[in-house]
Order: structure tokens, then C-alpha cells, then sequence
């Protein structure tokens, strides 16, 4: 809801949350936004990352406040990047109006199929190809980081080749190796000296991963060896929401969060169901005082979150 129900106050009393993830229907008005993030910012043990996914077009999550938002193809349509800069400084603007420190956004898949598919990326995507998001999306995410919000771009490594929704079912992207290298990984490249923060999706690789059906979210090839190693990413790594189908197809949500912290992630949303995020909070702590999940381990995420903090929230404590 809008405001900080008692319920949604014990749940977080109770897990201590790193972060939490407004979605449209935490919005209705300005004037109970900022009550809700003052609430977050001043009445737990750590102040919570605020996030959001606000895109464009059809992912507006400040509909009720700012109205519609303008869609890629008519920020494009006059082929100045300043258009793309100048909205993403507007959205950077409003986010920092409501204290909100990371947009979950923007998008650097590619649009591999030009026809409307089943992956949930239709009007999502900055281009058909790495140089045309590499540009656009960098002129947004300019824009927006200008205004004090990071950036958190997503779906790494690209869920363009998809041709199934991950909010629904776990999709597998059959594109080759040298391809997801040379085309869908550029823009995370290009951009990675300005990256704070990079989102994991959920699809499968068997360029990475084998035959054997696995999230990236839950990949240590993904997260470690590629994203952390050899492409040598050192900020914040979160994957998209444990509470989709294509976690839930795969396994257990306590099983998922275990895996995914141990693939390399330091920060996991679990974002709909309250018993699911409980049971991951549980799962997660019984996995650090089992061993499965080290000490040494956790101080490495735990010493991520907070350069990031320290990089884009101490004005705002």
C-alpha cells in the first residue's frame, strides 16, 4: 500500500531489509510518498536503499503523480541524444524530489525481434543494436545520475534473445557465446565506468551454463566469472525479483536466494509475497551460520552496499 501499515512495519522490523522496492501501487500522491520514504529513511536499525523501476512508456511507477511518460520511440524520433539526457535528468529530478537513491533502469537488452514477442521487453529497448543502446541509454542514464540517482541498468547479460516473459517462466536465450559477447554485453561494457550497480535477470545461457536449465541470477559463471572477473565489475550486483516464475519454476525461493548470494549477487529482491521474503531472510541467515555461506563472504556484499551508500545516500540520511 501507500503507507506503512503495521504489518508491512513488523515484516521489515524483521528482516532489517538492505533496500526497498516502490512498485505503482506503494504511489497514489506526493504528499504520501514522502510521508512512506521518510517513514523508511528514520524508523529502522539501517537506512534502506529506496528503489524503483522507472522506465518509460508502460513501466511508470509515478503515473498517479507525473501522468504519462514518453515512450523510446518518440524520445528517438528526432535523433538528438539530448532528448534521451533531458528526460532522464526529469526522472532523476522527481526520484531525488521523494528520496528515492536507485532507478532501476534503464534497459540494455536488445531489441533482437522486431515483432511484439512473449519475453515483456515490447517498447522496452533503447535499439536493435549494442551501439544504438549503448548511446541511448547512456544519454538517459547520464541525465538521471546528474540529478543525485544511480542507475542500476538490467537484464545482464540480455534477455533480448528471449522469447519468453521470466516474469511467467524461466526463458532460455539460445544466441552463441561470441554473439552475447560481442553484441548483447557491449552496452554493460561501454557504460560499466559509470555503473554503481548492475541487474542480473533470469534466463538461461547454455553458452555459459550448459544444457542444464539455470537463472543467471543463480550463475556464478555469470556473476563471478564473467561479471566480476572478467569484465571486472566492482559495484553493486542485484538480481531481478525471486518472486517471479521463472525462480519458481527452477526452485525453491530459499533454495534460489542461497545460490543466487553464493553466484555472487549482493543484494536479492524478493518484491510480492511477504512469506516468501521472510522465508528468504530466514534461509539466508541459516546458510551464514551453517558455513554454506562464509563469513568472508558476506563482508565482501556487505562492504559494497556500503561504498554505495556512502557514493549516494549520506545527503539524504
Amino acid at each position: 500500500g501507500a503507507r506503512l501499515r503495521p504489518d508491512t512495519r513488523r515484516l521489515l522490523e524483521t528482516i532489517q531489509p538492505g533496500g526497498v522496492v516502490l512498485f505503482a501501487r506503494n504511489i497514489d500522491n506526493p504528499v504520501d510518498l514522502r510521508a512512506l520514504t521518510q517513514a523508511l529513511r528514520t524508523e529502522f536499525v539501517s537506512r534502506p536503499i529506496i528503489a524503483i523501476d522507472q522506465e518509460h512508456g508502460r513501466v511508470n511507477r509515478l503515473r498517479s503523480i507525473i501522468g504519462e511518460a514518453p515512450m523510446i520511440a518518440d524520445l528517438k524520433k528526432s535523433g538528438d541524444l539530448q532528448q534521451a539526457r533531458d528526460f532522464g535528468s526529469a526522472t532523476g529530478r522527481c526520484l531525488h524530489e521523494f528520496s528515492i537513491d536507485i532507478d532501476f533502469a534503464p534497459v540494455l537488452d536488445l531489441e533482437v525481434f522486431a515483432l511484439k514477442t512473449e519475453n515483456a521487453l515490447h517498447d522496452r529497448c533503447w535499439g536493435r543494436t549494442s551501439d544504438e543502446v549503448s548511446r541511448w541509454a547512456g544519454a538517459f542514464l547520464e541525465g538521471l545520475e546528474r540529478e543525485g540517482v544511480a542507475a542500476c541498468p538490467k537484464h545482464f547479460p540480455g534477455l533480448g534473445g528471449a522469447t519468453l516473459d521470466s516474469h511467467e517462466k524461466l526463458p532460455t536465450i539460445t544466441r552463441p557465446r561470441e554473439q552475447l559477447l560481442s553484441e548483447d554485453i557491449v552496452p554493460y561494457v561501454r557504460l560499466m565506468p559509470q555503473l554503481s550497480a548492475i541487474m542480473v535477470g533470469h534466463g538461461h545461457y547454455p553458452a555459459f551454463d550448459g544444457a542444464q536449465p539455470r537463472p543467471a541470477s543463480l550463475s556464478r559463471t555469470i556473476v563471478t566469472d564473467l561479471l566480476r572477473q572478467q569484465l571486472s565489475f566492482t559495484g553493486l550486483v542485484l538480481t531481478d525479483d525471486m518472486d517471479m516464475g521463472a525462480i519458481a519454476q527452477f526452485g525453491s525461493v530459499e533454495r534460489a536466494v542461497v545460490e543466487a548470494f553464493n553466484a555472487g549477487a549482493d543484494m536479492i529482491l524478493v518484491c510480492h509475497t511477504p512469506e516468501k521474503a521472510l522465508a528468504a531472510h530466514g534461509a539466508l541467515t541459516k546458510a551464514v551460520e551453517s558455513g554454506r555461506i562464509t563469513r568472508e563472504r558476506l563482508t565482501q556484499s556487505r562492504q559494497r552496499i556500503e561504498a554505495f551508500r556512502a557514493k549516494w545516500i549520506p545527503h539524504k540520511r
